[in-house]
């Protein structure tokens, strides 16, 4: 026996609507009552086995999704390593016809000074004396411009001397703007204060 209180409206519902069948109203609600669980397991089944579907399927689109991003990844990863393999054998080659059009080029040389040894020593001879010439000629010309320049004594009124001394560092002639490299020999100006920041290359230091 089940006892519940429902609204007059309703209860007058239920009572009418048993008239019509000519039933009693309790045999109704029970019915009722049964049809209504019946179907409502009927439903929950069918809902259990569509979401089984729908997992089971959402599982096989995941595993297709993951298989077909690692085909990528493993056929871009042959793509690249191919591509890496072509530079290098193409590297190597450019590098083995450099390496053989040097050696057919000093062959060629060598040919032509066994043919003709006079001529490869005239043409040493012409161009150790071409480089001579160029020396002196540089020489010359930077001997020219160190005359027209002020006098170091001139320039650096303040310097006492000049101390000589090995540079450790690249540094700059002060008065002819030498690019001095490390380990050459300069001379560093001393003042009234001790050393200061200006050097001179030697040539530059015999202007006094």
């Amino acid at each position: 026996m089940l006892h519940t209180r429902v609204s007059e409206q309703l209860s007058d519902d239920i009572r009418r609507f048993a008239e019509d069948l000519r039933v009693p109203a309790s045999n109704l609600v029970r019915n009722v009552l049964e049809e209504v669980f019946t179907m409502v397991d009927s439903v929950s089944d069918d809902v259990g086995d569509l979401f089984d579907d729908l997992v089971d399927e959402a599982e096989g689109v995941r595993d297709r999704v993951r298989n077909q991003a690692a085909s990528r990844k493993r056929s871009a990863s042959r793509s690249s390593s191919m591509s890496r393999q072509r530079r290098r054998r193409s590297r190597y080659a450019d590098d083995d016809d450099v390496e053989t059009e040097f050696r057919e080029d000093e062959a060629r040389e060598r040919g032509a000074a066994r043919s003709n040894p006079r001529a490869g020593a005239a043409a040493a001879d012409s161009a150790e004396a071409a480089d001579a010439s160029a020396a002196g000629e540089a020489a010359d010309a930077a001997g020219k411009a160190d005359e027209t320049k002020p006098r170091a004594a001139e320039l650096f009124p303040e310097i006492l001397g000049w101390q000589p001394l090995v540079l450790n560092r690249d540094f700059e002639c002060g008065r002819c703007s030498r690019a001095l490299a490390a380990g050459e020999s300069a001379f560093l100006g001393l003042g009234e204060g001790g050393l200061t920041q200006t050097a001179l290359c030697g040539r530059c230091a015999g202007h006094r």
